[in-house]
């Protein structure tokens, strides 16, 4: 290897090892609060405490399509947490009129928060299916639910797929025509800009076509995925330092 080179590949290694220390501490930072709040060995949880969920998005998504809901379909709809905590509601009419957001930019994670107006029907919890566009012309299905496990709450759906966490109980707020509940967390193996959402094949097959939504929001990385992160991190940091100190030895 000529001297250039060489000092070219050192001064790289250098900042990649810094840099990964930076980014290994953001996420250790990052670790701490979640760890503290969430089980990530638990698929289906049942904390009734709605600050436990909203303390986890980084920001909303906005309703660019709720023809309906508690503030007479209006958008551009932006919830905040206040929103969030009174309750209120947008809803679509299936693939006719569906709920669309928009986050703005690609994202993989989010966190649904439906709203729940049917208490005890097993459709109720899961009565949408996502669908994620990064034009919001061409779509791809990324979650659908055809069939539901109960006969009385709480109810559960088969794991797997992108769902990656149901709180599956009521998490007030209460609002004026349904409660916030059936929190859901997802990962998606692509990032998508915008996401639609229709009934899912369930809620179609129970005769309810829209569901109904509080918020979506992108969602803070839970601890599982921040320590393959971090462990993935320090490996990549320890390995350029020893290759950086056999070199200076030579």
């Amino acid at each position: 290897m000529s001297v250039a080179l060489r000092a070219e590949a050192k001064l790289f290694m250098r900042q990649f090892s810094n840099t990964s220390v930076y980014v290994f501490a953001c996420a250790g930072v990052l670790l701490i609060a979640p760890m503290a709040k969430a089980d990530p060995l638990k698929f289906f949880t049942s904390d009734p405490n709605l600050p436990d969920f909203t303390a986890g998005v980084t920001y909303y998504g906005t309703f660019i399509n709720a023809p309906f809901g508690d503030l007479g379909g209006a958008v551009p709809y932006t919830p905040t947490t206040a929103q969030v905590n009174a309750g209120l509601r947008v809803y679509g009419n299936d693939s006719v009129d569906p709920v669309v957001v928009d986050f703005g930019l690609a994202v993989f994670t989010i966190r649904v928060f439906p709203n729940i107006d049917n208490f005890g029907s097993s459709y109720d919890g899961y009565q949408y299916s996502i669908l994620g566009s990064n034009d919001n012309v061409n779509y791809m299905l990324l979650f659908d639910v055809t069939d539901v496990t109960g006969s009385v709450e709480p109810f559960t759906v088969a794991k797997g797929g992108p769902l990656y966490r149901v709180n599956n109980v009521l998490t007030p707020g209460a609002g004026p025509n349904g409660t916030v509940g059936y929190i859901a967390d997802f990962w998606f193996v692509q990032a998508f800009q915008f996401f639609k959402f229709e009934a899912s094949t369930f809620a179609r097959a129970s005769g309810d076509v829209a569901p109904e939504f509080t918020a979506v929001g992108a969602a803070i990385p839970e601890p599982s995925s921040l320590l393959l992160l971090t462990a993935a991190l320090a490996g990549l940091t320890l390995s350029g330092r020893k290759l950086l100190r056999q070199d200076e030895r030579k």
